[in-house]
């Protein structure tokens, strides 16, 4: 009798028999993050170019960051001294507050990362990452004037993609505060996979399941940003009406994976 091998169980590709090889281990993943970013509100009718429906645009009201993430797989702890690049990234990113079923939600319309672990894994859950070079002001404890946050330090940060820089921003921190200015709610992303010929086509639009929630010190204070739109980035549609302020928090949290809430028509 012919023997019958068995399919090989990856998670994602790459499907080799030790699963070793593979992009993106499976869930649970963790993620501690050091962000700065700086709260905005866009011009409401401009928005509406990129909030596909059934999402409905609340008043504008949006976040504009750049991160330092540490990330493992929940059964992968080795990782963070075994392969240390795979545990790091930098992200930049446009959140924006939508509503759908009468609920606020966050969603993410534009985000860059800078490794492709987290590219792929992000599109596996509906973020529209792409690949940028991404940087961000550091803290030393030994480095006079930025050993921490505090009062009138000032931080920045920019993403450039394709050489052509998308995103500046520079804040100025003043003091502490209580409530870190994103996530406005549960996050949506759209899942869209196309059926190149044959075969099944997926567009669906999904919750991001998470858990485990943390926050560390929040500071607010006045920010800045620059947004430039290129050949391959619509962020010239973003036009900002007011800057509310600048952020620095970290904050941490274990994401599980995506609920399908609707399958969209094509």
């Amino acid at each position: 009798m012919e023997e019958t091998r068995p399919y090989y169980s990856t998670f994602s590709l790459l499907t080799t028999k030790s699963v070793k090889s593979q992009i993106v281990p499976p869930p649970p993943w963790i993620y501690a993050i050091e962000m700065i970013g700086v709260k905005v509100y866009f011009d409401p009718g401009k928005v509406l170019d990129l909030i596909p429906p059934p999402l409905e645009i609340v008043d504008g009201e949006g976040f504009v960051y750049v991160a330092k993430i540490f990330t493992v797989s929940g059964n992968r702890w080795e990782m963070l001294y075994e392969d240390l690049e795979e545990t790091k990234y930098m992200e930049a990113a446009v959140a924006l507050k939508v509503k759908y079923n009468a609920n606020i939600y966050t969603y993410f319309p534009f985000m860059w990362v800078d490794k492709d672990l987290p590219l792929i894994r992000g599109w596996l859950l509906g973020y529209p990452k792409k690949l940028a070079y991404i940087s961000m002001s550091e803290f030393h404890k030994l480095l006079d004037g930025y050993s921490g946050p505090s009062s009138g330090v000032k931080m920045g940060g920019y993403a450039l993609r394709n050489g052509k820089e998308i995103i500046r921003m520079k804040i100025t921190l003043r003091e502490k505060v209580s409530q870190s200015p994103i996530p406005f709610g549960p996050i949506l992303q759209f899942r869209r996979f196309p059926a190149v010929q044959d075969g099944t086509d997926v567009y669906e639009l999904g919750q991001a399941i998470s858990s485990d929630f943390r926050v560390g010190e929040v500071w607010q204070g006045e920010g800045e940003v620059i947004l430039n739109g290129s050949i391959n980035e619509a962020l010239e549609v973003l036009k900002i009406n007011k800057i509310e302020g600048g952020y620095y928090f970290n904050w941490s949290f274990k994401q599980l994976g995506t609920k399908i809430l609707a399958k969209i028509p094509k």
